[in-house]
């Protein structure tokens, strides 16, 4: 659980701003376990924001613990806590559906409930579970779900197939993406195969530094303020027609690949990052 507790350091700064606290209670009971850390790690980032978000006084809490162990499974419970605004009974179901705000009021002062509810649900569904909210306005909300994962011994770990050892050193690639937590991801993974990386936060801003820059490839989140990631493709298109451009994008629908081709990219990489995927996907464009 060391990537759970890296996440308590990213969310630590927000929580000290607006003077609230970060509670992590992990069950000391929990065994190994075979868990999808990629997609289980931004369903809490997702949740741990909008509960800091809704949060003024108080604290918010991220809890695992085991529920019950049979049979080589364990079924686990994660639990996102807060001491925040609180959900109406009858905007509950609401919250999870895109584009949509709690309330009128709600929005003017935290500017909506965050499209990152309609993700979480996805993901955990994508699990095999389902996420669940229980709220009162006023006192807070609790997110929970629950997962059944199987057991993993020590032995199974020693065992573990051989990954390929990813080493671009020396390769300077830009990521451009708005999202900190997905920046902050993404260059875990490509820093510790040596990359080089600079970080755009908007597609203008892209524009501008591979104008100025020599880069390896670039990775374009294909939504973003000020200008997006299709926009910024072909305008980079225009003076540069042989850099590698990978678009990041968490859709798998047909119209949203051919558009990421169209507007003159080389592929596309789904998020939640995968970091074996990644790597092996920028060494595919690099070798060509």
């Amino acid at each position: 659980m060391a990537a759970v507790r890296q996440i308590k350091k990213i969310h630590e700064p927000s929580c000290l701003r607006k003077g609230i606290t970060m509670e992590l209670e992990i069950d000391e009971e929990l065994p190994n376990v075979w868990l999808d850390i990629v997609r289980f790690n931004q369903v809490i980032n997702n949740l741990i924001s909008n509960a800091i978000k809704f949060t003024d006084k108080g604290s918010v809490t991220l809890k695992i613990v085991k529920q019950e162990e049979s049979d080589g499974t364990v079924l686990m419970r994660t639990e996102i806590l807060d001491t925040g605004i609180g959900i109406h009974k009858e905007q509950q179901e609401k919250i999870w559906q895109a584009f949509t705000q709690a309330s009128i009021s709600t929005n003017r002062l935290y500017g909506g409930t965050g499209l990152g509810l309609p993700i979480v649900k996805s993901l955990v569904e994508a699990m095999g579970s389902k996420v669940k909210v229980e709220s009162e306005p006023g006192t807070g909300s609790r997110f929970y779900f629950d997962l059944e994962l199987k057991l993993a011994s020590s032995g199974e770990f020693d065992q573990i197939t051989y990954k390929k050892v990813h080493d671009l050193k020396g390769k300077k690639i830009l990521l451009v993406e708005d999202n900190l937590i997905n920046v902050m991801v993404a260059k875990q993974i490509l820093e510790k195969a040596n990359l080089v990386v600079d970080v755009a936060y908007n597609g203008q801003n892209a524009v501008n530094m591979v104008q100025e820059n020599n880069f390896d490839t670039v990775l374009m989140d294909i939504q973003m303020p000020v200008m997006d990631g299709y926009t910024a493709s072909r305008e980079i298109r225009k003076f540069n027609t042989t850099l590698p451009i990978l678009a990041l994008s968490a859709s798998v629908f047909l119209e949203v690949k051919n558009k990421i081709l169209q507007s003159g990219m080389n592929g596309f990489i789904f998020k939640p990052f995968d970091p074996e995927n990644l790597l092996n996907r920028i060494e595919e464009v690099l070798d060509k």
